[in-house]
């Protein structure tokens, strides 16, 4: 899982630079003034978006470097700053937080409830901090499935374990055949 976190921290800082428009050998055109008023430059939101992007990757990073105490007073301050100021921003870090392999509080349901409600839900298709929440939402589900099927072996492997035991147990006690004798 820390290898996923690794790559998906790679490819969002390499992919984040093709957002930024190449600069242009030409003289620049000033665009008409209500171009400027009806519509944001392209790409403004992107750069301002790839940066908290680029910081929360950071933060995952700082995050696995904590020792389990430090850990777990992050987890509980940045629950209720979520909890006092929901902004999209203390959502994301406490997703984050909720993340980290190996944490008590680790829930994949409630991740996935945090994620489903973020508000860059609602942004473009190619809004980084969109495509950030959808990654995250897509490995917790990843991690459920995956959470769910060990479940389901682990019962099947202590269906089987109790199977053997009783039969070990039935074996044990079964007499010896022509001796009236019961085996031990």
């Amino acid at each position: 899982m820390l290898k996923a976190w690794s790559a998906v921290a790679v490819a969002a800082t390499l992919g984040g630079c093709a957002l930024f428009p190449a600069a242009e050998s030409g003289p620049a055109v000033p665009a008409p003034a209500s171009a400027a008023v009806a519509a944001p430059a392209p790409g403004v939101n992107h750069v301002k978006e790839n940066s908290e992007v680029s910081a929360l990757l950071a933060y995952y990073q700082q995050l696995l470097e904590l020792p389990a105490d430090e850990l777990r007073r992050e987890y509980l301050g940045t629950s209720q700053a979520f909890a006092r100021e929901r902004s999209e921003l203390s959502r994301l870090r406490l997703a984050l937080l909720m993340s980290v392999p190996g944490t008590a509080w680790r829930d994949d349901a409630r991740l996935l409830a945090l994620l489903e409600g973020s508000a860059s839900n609602k942004s473009p298709p190619d809004s980084p901090r969109r495509q950030f929440v959808v990654l995250l939402h897509k490995l917790a589900a990843e991690h459920q499935r995956e959470q769910k099927r060990a479940d389901e072996l682990q019962q099947k492997l202590d269906s089987m374990l109790a199977i053997e035991r009783d039969l070990r147990g039935k074996r044990t006690l079964a007499p010896v055949p022509g001796s009236g004798v019961q085996r031990k």
